[in-house]
């Protein structure tokens, strides 16, 4: 078994609260990837292979949940998946992008003809929600993530249709042009609904970015979603979801995380992309259920250079040059990468660095570590790309911050992050507010296009991207404090046990160490994502209207009623990690 988790606090912290914390084990303790599975031997499906729904024109469009088998690798048996199946082409795996336009209304209906679950072993009765036909005919949720929508098309994850039955998605499309996805949200089967196939991009197009080419930006064929995720296979093709092997909860359907030992990158295992000479404009989509990836591109040895234009809501006010690009599970990311200056031949390959859990867990696998260290292939062709310059504006608007002294928040709330676990150590589940999901008494309620600053409390040893449906918000920024102290003083003895302690819970100032740090340039944008790192305290400015305070948001239609917000690590939603707020 692989240990790749520290403990959940500091030796002195458990020490004194006298209980010896047992390491923590993820699921992928005896992972093997399939013989003849070799990198950069297959072609990345491009745009033209995933299928595209044009819905620039508004209207309307149908999609099916349909159970199919997809090869991800030429080496592998055919695996037995989910998919969104119409537009252009015919799915197997994944879903068509959508590319819709800016107030250019849009009805999806999406219809439920799936059977037998590809994962169905590793469905947890235990979970809120999850009902015993799951197995044989799964509920299904469609969430547009990052989408300006109302609760009753938003997706919520109690907000499912089963086998056999339809629901019309009303998308108005009120918000600027930007790199949105949609996926399942069932309650309690979300990890293995998205990790049977059920994913997508849907692109929203505005006059910053029209996807013409006529901004500076590379157009098609030179524009290219890379849905990243990591997976696991058995010897005849289908798909390995390991249990729990943590003490005191061995054998359990439900883990902690899962970290599989194959890159897929739009369903292919290390896949190649032939590139022209020139500039290509990538939609990063992190679709992992529990990775985090640190991408960096590498030509002969060496590190390269790219841009990120755009974050999870939309453009950012100007370029800016990485060299590395950190992206937890759910962020999304616009990237360009020119290979205008290789020669023809030369190939870059896109790898990670980043450690499983995110950001303690063992580099070396000797010591449990679980890298997956290369992701895909760039192979230079001769053929010339797009060499028009990088524009240094991107937006006819700059995006200014949401609050200043003449547009002050209206609350500060604490929201923290808190790990519960068994008298071994062994996590039971992970929650917000240390609250299980819609406990009685620990909805948040604001007020509709009011201001907010939420302030992200990570008691945890990871890193959990925290994501809010309805809105998108500005990063301020973060500050470490002291998390066995704050712990110790606000719940009590370790383990803590879930659902004590005070609603809503106490502020963190008494507890803060050092000074706050601003957030990276790529970081301020619109976001509907952040990493809250664990021992910090991520705040970010949330508008909860489209004139919230009288600010300018990403988005241009305001709503009321419920909504979630929860950590997008699939495992970690699907065991409570999730809270609801109601915008009344």
């Amino acid at each position: 078994m692989e240990i790749t988790r520290r403990t959940l606090f500091e030796a002195g912290a458990a020490a004194g609260a006298g209980l010896l914390l047992a390491p923590v084990i993820t699921s992928t303790a005896s992972a093997a990837v399939p013989p003849g599975v070799t990198p950069f031997t297959e072609q990345l499906p491009t745009l033209a292979n995933l299928g595209v729904i044009d819905a620039t024109g508004g209207g309307s469009a149908t999609i099916e949940m349909v159970n199919a088998t997809h090869q991800f690798h030429s080496a592998m048996a055919a695996t037995p998946t989910f998919a969104y199946r119409g537009g252009t082409v015919s799915q197997n795996y994944l879903g068509p992008v959508i590319v819709a336009k800016q107030g250019v209304p849009f009805d999806l209906t999406v219809v439920n003809s799936l059977g037998a679950h590809p994962l169905a072993s590793a469905i947890d009765y235990d979970l809120a929600g999850v009902v015993v036909a799951d197995a044989t005919g799964p509920r299904a949720s469609v969430h547009l993530h990052g989408g300006n929508t109302s609760p009753g098309n938003d997706g919520d994850p109690t907000d499912t249709f089963a086998t056999g039955a339809s629901k019309t998605y009303h998308y108005g499309n009120t918000q600027e042009a930007a790199g949105l996805w949609y996926h399942d949200h069932a309650l309690g089967i979300t990890r293995l609904n998205v990790f049977a196939g059920l994913a997508s991009g849907y692109l929203v197009r505005n006059g910053d970015d029209p996807g013409d080419g006529t901004t500076g930006l590379p157009p098609a064929p030179f524009e290219e979603p890379l849905v990243i995720q990591d997976r696991m296979f058995n010897a005849d093709g289908t798909f390995l979801y390991p249990p729990n092997v943590n003490p005191g909860t061995a054998g359990r359907p439900w883990a902690p995380e899962f970290f599989g030992d194959v890159a897929t990158v739009n369903g292919k295992a290390w896949p190649n992309l032939n590139v022209a000479r020139g500039k290509y404009r990538f939609r990063v989509y992190n679709g992992s259920n529990a990775r985090f990836y640190n991408l960096n591109l590498k030509s002969a040895g060496r590190a390269s250079t790219f841009f990120q234009i755009g974050s999870d809501g939309g453009l950012l006010n100007a370029p800016v040059t990485l060299k590395t690009l950190l992206l937890g599970p759910g962020e999304r990311a616009d990237i360009v990468i020119d290979f205008a200056g290789l020669k023809p031949g030369a190939t870059v390959v896109l790898t990670n660095d980043a450690r499983a859990p995110f950001p303690g867990g063992p580099r070396a696998p000797k010591r449990g570590g679980l890298p997956l260290s290369q992701i895909m292939q760039f192979s230079v062709t001769s053929a010339p790309g797009w060499t028009a310059p990088l524009p240094p504006t991107l937006r006819a608007v700059p995006i200014a911050p949401l609050a200043t002294a003449a547009r002050p928040v209206a609350a500060i709330r604490t929201m923290t992050l808190v790990e519960n676990l068994n008298s071994l150590g062994s996590p039971l589940m992970v929650v917000l507010n240390n609250r299980t999901f819609e406990a009685p008494g620990a909805t948040t309620t604001v007020g509709t296009n009011t201001l907010e600053q939420w302030d992200l409390v990570n008691t945890t040893v990871d890193a959990h991207p925290i994501h809010l449906h309805f809105t998108q918000f500005q990063v301020l920024n973060r500050q470490k404090f002291d998390s066995a102290g704050y712990l110790a003083a606000n719940y009590g003895p370790q383990p803590v046990a879930v659902n004590s302690g005070s609603f809503p819970p106490p502020p963190v100032a008494a507890f803060l160490r050092g000074g706050p740090t601003a957030p990276p340039a790529n970081e301020r944008g619109w976001k509907d994502t952040v990493i809250a790192m664990p021992g910090e305290v991520t705040r970010i400015v949330v508008p909860f209207g489209a004139n919230a305070g009288g600010s300018v948001t990403a988005f241009q239609t305001s709503f009321t009623g419920p909504y979630v917000w929860h950590c997008h690590i699939l495992e970690h939603e699907d065991n409570d990690m999730m809270q609801r707020y109601v915008i009344a």
